[in-house]
């Protein structure tokens, strides 16, 4: 299991000076990460997945899983995970990862952008941490560039959760690297996986939450989880996680063996469907409380509903998958399912 690693404790630890969960009257700065950055750097959380030639600490795609699944887990925004998987995707094109926090861009989001004779043009649209990374990863038909953000213009925005997605208007902005190693499909998926491992990782809390208050809230002089629908509605939601769980982990051991592609579409269905089914069921037992600034649950609900949306949503992942199965070459849809 992901808490059982060791990298995942640490990442508790390291991260819990931002974190925002139970800290309702000090609530951390929402930049107080920054300060926090060369500590995560120091002690390798931030390329937990990169050899170390390459800039890395050496360690392993479970690392990696782990270090996002810590970051969401607590509530601590900031660019952690979109470092870690920028900067194994710059390793798998062979480059030596730069310092500092990076971001990368879903292919949806650089649509507009023109590169000409090595120089960028266009806007690229929700850019994670925008204003406050200093490279990005962008997927564009010639392959993956690297592009410094210093200079260009950035008009600033947030997701459901309140996290920075910006805009930025690039003009005749110089590459610093372009690579055809790696495509702009393995940059949704890469992507797709990681907000999947955050989304799983909200709705575990999510639960815990729903299922901590349904055992000392008490309706009709009985606690809440006495009530059989409120079981089946908890068991529900929890049989749904531990499916995404398991996708999850395959989909990661997949990643390390090669193409995993039928794996994180399968995994991002699952998370999508099972942090919807989380989020819904803690809100309902909680009822009003639930929405309370004061209170925990809106910290992990609004972030499973931002991050169902981003790298693809719930329809584009199963339509894409069902496509898989129909070329399937077997014809066999249960081999494609087991094998």
């Amino acid at each position: 299991m992901i808490e059982d690693s060791p990298v995942h404790a640490s990442a508790l630890r390291a991260l819990a000076p931002i974190s925002t969960i139970g800290k309702a009257s000090d609530m951390p700065a929402a930049d107080a990460w920054i300060e926090l950055w060369p500590a995560l750097e120091r002690d390798g959380f931030t390329l937990p997945a990169v050899s170390a030639d390459l800039g890395g600490t050496g360690g392993e795609l479970q690392d990696e899983l782990a270090v996002i699944h810590a970051c969401a887990a607590v509530a601590a925004r900031c660019p952690l995970p979109e470092t870690a998987v920028a900067g194994a995707l710059l390793a798998m094109a062979g480059h030596t990862v730069p310092t500092g926090p990076l971001t990368l861009v879903p292919p949806a989001g650089c649509a507009s952008l023109v590169l000409t004779d090595g120089l960028l043009d266009g806007v690229a649209m929700g850019v994670p941490w925008a204003a406050h990374v200093g490279l990005a990863l962008l997927p564009l038909s010639q392959g993956l560039a690297l592009v410094s953000l210093e200079g260009c213009l950035i008009e600033a925005g947030r997701n459901l959760a309140g996290e920075p997605r910006g805009s930025v208007r690039f003009h005749q902005q110089r590459l610093l690297a372009l690579s055809t190693e790696v495509s702009a499909d393995e940059v949704l998926l890469r992507g797709a996986l990681m907000r999947s491992v955050q989304i799983c990782a909200a709705a575990e809390q999510a639960l815990k939450l729903a299922i901590g208050h349904t055992t000392t809230r008490k309706q009709f002089g009985k606690p809440l989880a006495s009530f059989q629908a409120v079981q089946h509605q908890i068991a529900g939601a929890a049989s749904k996680l531990a499916a995404a769980r398991i996708l999850l982990d395959a989909a990661y051991d997949a990643l390390a063996s090669g193409d995993a592609s039928r794996e994180i579409a399968a995994a991002r269905i699952n998370a999508c469907l099972a942090g919807g089914d989380c989020a819904a069921v803690a809100h309902q037992v909680h009822g009003a409380m639930g929405y309370a600034w004061e209170y925990d649950l809106h910290r992990h609900t609004s972030a499973i509903q931002a991050w169902r949306a981003e790298f693809g949503p719930l329809a584009y992942w199963a339509e894409r998958l069902g496509a898989q199965a129909g070329a399937s070459p077997s014809g066999d849809l249960w081999q494609f399912i087991t094998s």
